[in-house]
């Protein structure tokens, strides 16, 4: 049966079969600054030798009531390599996720060792989930070592590629995410905008991989070479199972200040979707389901709530574990609010930011949705 098996035994093997066994998707399948310079003014003692009047140099009357811009670099958001869940340090705690994030630092400086807290944070750090979805280019480039890559407060791994070559994929991995970013969101959007906008994103350029789907099973996940699925793959080939896709829409929405995570449930074999948190209130979304073969976002999946969600999976539903125990079991990752609900059943066709409108139509027949923020 193709599915996420939920190991939470803390053993080799455990990692070795999430490293590439992956999440199954459900059955269903995706619907296809200028300044005013002027004249300087020396002053003197004797006030009768200041000009009365500024003398303007040509052509500057238009500089002078041109109004400043914004510089692209405070108006565009630039690749945070420390960008995670609240919920998953909630969940977890402060050592997994401080060696976590010393971990990502090591490998962005060219190292091979970091600092950790204990044996079990350094085999979390490597347990395929933390990497795949937080800092995706070292999921299948680098490899902890298991029975002798910790000692003494320091983790230590090798590199699978040459060191140059990751340093380069890293670089132009980051490159990508923030040309993602500046193509489809900036700061002014609020964080409800930014959720649309990228879901929109994820609909017109990402699509469903059947042939990831059927290899996902115990008899063919030894057979599938490492990195030819994943978040990072997924980035670059713009194709993946629900894992991937729901992995890539929360990964974005982390870099532009959107709490959010993948979220998984299962029904017969497994499905992943996201889990967003606005303002404090969470919702469901679900990238994957969202496909739609006419080219518009299906809002259907759209912040959906938990009753929503229980129509296709039950109360069988559970943020991703990364085949460890949580540490704290009653993180909140309740879905009540449906304020968002009227769009449900409807196709996105544009959204009007400077009135707060988002305009969708349902069955041909055009509706507005107004939002706060």
């Amino acid at each position: 049966m193709k599915g996420c098996f939920f190991m939470k035994k803390k053993t080799i093997l455990a990692v070795l079969v999430c490293s590439v066994l992956l999440t199954a998707c459900g059955n269903k399948k995706p619907e296809a600054t200028v300044t005013d310079e002027g004249t300087t003014v020396a002053v003197t003692d004797d006030v009768s030798e200041v000009p009365d009047t500024e003398e303007v140099i040509p052509g500057e009357e238009a500089l002078a009531t041109k109004e400043p811009e914004e510089p692209e670099d405070d108006l565009y958001y630039k690749f945070n390599p420390h960008a995670y869940p609240q919920k998953l340090r909630d969940a977890y705690g402060e050592e997994e996720m401080e060696a976590f994030l010393n971990l990502v630092d090591a490998l962005r400086a060219g190292e091979d060792s970091f600092k950790c807290a204990n044996r079990d944070v350094y085999e979390w750090c490597f347990s395929g989930g933390p990497l795949d979805d937080l800092f995706p280019v070292a999921r299948f480039t680098i490899s902890g070592d298991f029975l002798d890559g910790y000692s003494d407060g320091v983790g230590h791994f090798t590199y699978d590629i040459p060191k140059e070559e990751f340093l380069q994929k890293q670089a132009d991995f980051e490159k990508m995410v923030e040309d993602i970013l500046k193509e489809n969101v900036d700061k002014t959007y609020t964080d409800f905008e930014k959720c649309i906008a990228l879901y929109e994103y994820m609909v017109d350029n990402y699509t469903y991989d059947w042939q990831e789907y059927e290899d996902n099973d115990l008899e063919k996940m030894f057979d599938i070479p490492r990195g030819t699925y994943g978040t990072y793959r997924t980035f670059n080939d713009k194709t993946g199972i629900c894992d991937d896709l729901s992995a890539v829409y929360s990964y974005l929405l982390l870099q532009c200040g959107v709490e959010s995570m993948k979220y998984e449930g299962h029904v017969g074999e497994g499905h992943a979707w996201s889990y967003v948190t606005l303002d404090g209130v969470g919702y469901f979304v679900d990238p994957t389901w969202g496909l739609n073969e006419n080219g518009n976002p299906d809002l259907t999946f759209f912040m959906m709530t938990e009753a929503d969600r229980e129509l296709d999976f039950g109360d069988q539903m559970d943020p991703i574990m990364y085949y460890y125990d949580h540490e704290n079991l009653n993180v909140d990752f309740s879905a009540k609010d449906d304020r968002y609900s009227e769009l449900h059943g409807g196709e996105f066709e544009s959204l009007d930011r400077d009135n707060k409108i988002l305009y969708y139509s349902v069955e041909g027949e055009e509706k507005e949705f107004h939002y706060d923020a």
